[in-house]
């Protein structure tokens, strides 16, 4: 399958947490793909409007001069409004993909990634 063919049958929302706003329609007013901060570009996005959603947000304490930081303590307090609009918006059979990695914190595994799975649980996601 061309990857236009593909573009068709997905909409496509790749999130990037930066600076960048730039939306790109792909030969059709359903498949684009969206740069920018999620939390103000997914206000422009209807519910239940996309297939999929890939991600991969900061890691904790990663990329401070970029993306500030987010200390692994408070990762899911900073995750979770993200979740709630890519829960809004995904389709009941959409898929998410979230590409994200446990803290080695004074030899233990943090557990942020743990408790942010299980607060978006809670929130309706698995």
């Amino acid at each position: 399958m061309r990857a236009e063919e593909t573009a068709k049958i997905l909409a496509l929302l790749l999130i990037k947490i930066g600076k960048m706003d730039k939306e790109i329609k792909i030969n059709s007013n359903i498949s684009r793909v969206l740069f920018g901060d999620c939390l103000a570009r997914l206000k422009i996005v209807k519910d239940n409007s996309i297939d999929l959603i890939v991600t991969s947000p900061p890691y904790a304490d990663q990329r401070e001069s970029t993306y500030g930081g987010i200390s692994p303590d408070k990762y899911v307090d900073w995750f979770i409004p993200r979740a709630n609009e890519f829960y809004r918006v995904i389709k009941p059979t959409g898929t998410f993909i979230l590409n994200i990695k446990e803290k080695v914190s004074n030899g233990e595994r943090h557990t942020y990634v743990l408790d942010l799975i299980k607060e978006m649980k809670k929130n309706g996601w698995l």
